[in-house]
């Protein structure tokens, strides 16, 4: 196999955005190209994120050449999550808000009660 090229290598994560979220992106990238800063700072900028804990086999390994890193064959997908810890932020052009630990699912009407 190493004559040939191929060792094996960590699998790569594949990101889940469609061409048609990439598209919506930059049509509301082009959107707001004309929004003068005083506009901007009337934005609260929010985001979730989750957080794996790894335990035991922590990633798939695959068998392939150094340079077909971004090969789709071998990406990992991820679908079901193990032991994770999702955290909810925002910032705005006045600053940072805290950072929240959430359970359960996010709901609309929550992060209204986390902006208060």
């Amino acid at each position: 196999m190493k004559r040939c090229g191929y060792a094996f290598y960590k699998a790569r994560r594949k990101p889940f955005l469609t061409l048609s979220n990439k598209r919506q992106r930059v049509a509301w990238d082009k959107s707001h190209l004309s929004w003068t800063p005083s506009q901007w700072e009337k934005v609260l900028w929010t985001d979730e994120s989750i957080f794996e804990v790894p335990y035991g086999n922590i990633g798939r390994k695959v068998i392939r050449k150094k340079d077909e890193a971004n090969d789709p064959s071998c990406y990992k997908r991820v679908v079901l999550k193990a032991s994770s810890v999702m955290v909810w932020g925002c910032l705005a052009a006045n600053g940072v808000g805290n950072l929240h630990f959430c359970t359960g699912r996010i709901k609309l009407q929550t992060i209204y009660v986390c902006l208060k």
